[in-house]
C-alpha cells in the first residue's frame, strides 16, 4: 500500500478524502470482464502533478507526410496531455524546430506559448516549461549505414527544468537517453560505458562552480529507451539506481543518486495500470520475449508516484478508447498486429511529496 504524506496535510486533506472515496466507489464495481475497474489512468490525480512521458518512437516514424505513427503520436500525446516527454530515435535534420512545430500543432499551449525542445543524438527532451542549464553528451558512434547514418551517436540530452510553483516551488532535473541494444559482451560494454559518463555527469553537478549546477535536493528524473536486456547483465542499469561506477579510473568515483544516499526509484509502470504486464517493448517477429526495455527512475527522497502507466491501446476498453479519442491499433508500428515496437511510458510526479509503503 503506497501512502502519500505531504508537507501540509491540511491543505490536502480534502483532495485525499475525494481521492480514497472514488476508489472505494471503483472497487464495489465490476468490469464486463468481471475484473475490478480503476480511475481513468489517463486523468490525473492532482492538477499540480508532473506528468512525464518517455517513448522510442523508431527513426523518423512520427514525421508527416508519411510517417506510420503521425496520426497515432497526434492523438497518444493529445489523450495523455504531457509535461515533459523524452523521444528516443528521433533521427531527422533540425530535429528541435521540427518537433517544436508538432507539439505546437497537436497540443497547443496557452497564451500563444511554444513548447521547448533540447536534442542531442537521437534524444529529444520536449517542455511546455522553460529549459535550463541544457546539457548532454555524445557518448558512444555506432554508425548505421543500412540506415544511411554513419555518423549515428547513442548519448542524452538532459535539462533543468523550470516547473510552476503549484507544482512543488523547485525545478526538477531531467536525463533524456537512449543505451546502446542488443546482449553480447560489447554491447553491453557500450552500455555501460555511457551510464557511467551520466552517473558521472550527475556527480558532477553538485560542485559548485560547475556550469549546470543543480542545489540540493533538486527532484531529478532519468529515462529513455534504457536498453534493460532481460537476457544481458543488468549492470548498466544498476549504475544509473546507485551511482555503482564500473570505470572509476576513467569516470571518477562511485556516489549515491539520490539526496539521501540511496538508490534511484524505478516507477515500474505497468500496463494501463492494471498491475499485470510490465514489459515496453514487443516484436512478435522476432526470437525475443517482450520485455522493460524502457524506464524511468527518479529521487524518490524528494518526490514520489501519484500514477504510473504504459499505454497499451491494444488491451483498453472500447468506451475508454471513445473518451480519450484513441484508436485500438495506436500503438501498433503501422497497423501491425505483431509488431509493436516500444510502447509510451507515463508517469506523474508530486514534486515535494515523499511516500512510505
Amino acid at each position: 500500500m503506497r501512502l502519500i504524506v505531504p508537507a501540509d496535510l491540511s491543505s490536502h486533506l480534502r483532495k485525499l478524502l475525494l481521492s480514497v472515496l472514488l476508489v472505494f466507489l471503483a472497487a464495489c464495481a465490476e468490469t464486463p470482464e468481471g475484473g475490478v475497474p480503476h480511475p481513468d489512468m489517463l486523468q490525473r490525480q492532482n492538477y499540480s502533478d508532473v506528468r512525464v512521458m518517455s517513448w522510442n518512437v523508431k527513426l523518423t516514424s512520427i514525421l508527416p507526410p508519411d510517417g506510420v505513427r503521425e496520426e497515432s503520436f497526434a492523438r497518444i500525446v493529445q489523450a495523455i496531455d504531457p509535461d515533459v516527454i523524452g523521444l528516443q530515435e528521433v533521427m531527422l535534420p533540425d530535429q528541435g524546430e521540427v518537433i517544436a512545430q508538432l507539439m505546437n500543432r497537436y497540443v497547443p499551449l496557452d497564451k500563444g506559448g511554444s513548447w521547448q525542445v533540447h536534442t542531442v543524438a537521437d534524444n529529444a527532451l520536449i517542455s511546455r516549461f522553460p529549459l535550463h542549464q541544457r546539457g548532454g553528451e555524445l557518448v558512444v558512434r555506432y554508425p548505421y549505414p543500412e540506415l544511411e547514418l554513419p555518423d549515428f551517436h547513442y548519448g542524452y540530452a538532459a535539462a533543468l527544468i523550470d516547473i510552476p510553483d503549484y507544482s512543488g516551488g523547485t525545478d526538477m532535473y531531467v536525463v533524456a537517453m537512449h543505451n546502446k541494444s542488443g546482449d553480447g559482451e560489447e554491447n553491453v560494454r557500450l552500455r555501460q560505458l555511457q551510464s557511467d559518463v551520466i552517473a558521472s555527469w550527475l556527480r558532477d553537478l553538485r560542485k559548485p562552480g560547475h556550469t549546470s549546477f543543480i542545489p540540493d535536493k533538486t527532484p531529478i528524473v532519468i529515462l529513455g529507451d534504457m536498453n534493460v536486456v532481460p537476457s544481458a547483465p543488468m549492470r548498466p542499469f544498476e549504475t544509473l539506481l546507485s551511482g555503482d561506477i564500473a570505470d572509476e579510473e576513467s569516470f571518477g568515483p562511485d556516489f549515491r543518486i539520490d539526496w539521501d544516499d540511496s538508490d534511484m526509484a524505478d516507477a515500474r509502470p505497468s500496463h494501463n495500470a492494471l498491475g499485470r504486464d510490465f514489459y515496453t517493448w514487443r516484436n512478435d517477429n522476432l526470437p525475443f520475449e517482450p520485455s522493460a526495455l524502457d524506464r524511468i527512475i527518479f529521487t524518490d527522497s524528494v518526490m514520489s508516484v501519484r500514477r504510473r502507466f504504459v499505454l497499451n491501446t491494444m488491451t483498453m476498453l472500447p468506451s475508454d478508447l471513445e473518451n480519450h479519442r484513441l484508436k485500438q491499433t495506436d500503438v501498433l508500428f503501422g497497423g501491425d498486429p505483431s509488431y509493436y515496437d516500444h510502447l509510451p511510458l507515463v508517469v506523474d510526479f508530486a514534486i515535494g511529496l515523499v511516500s512510505s509503503e
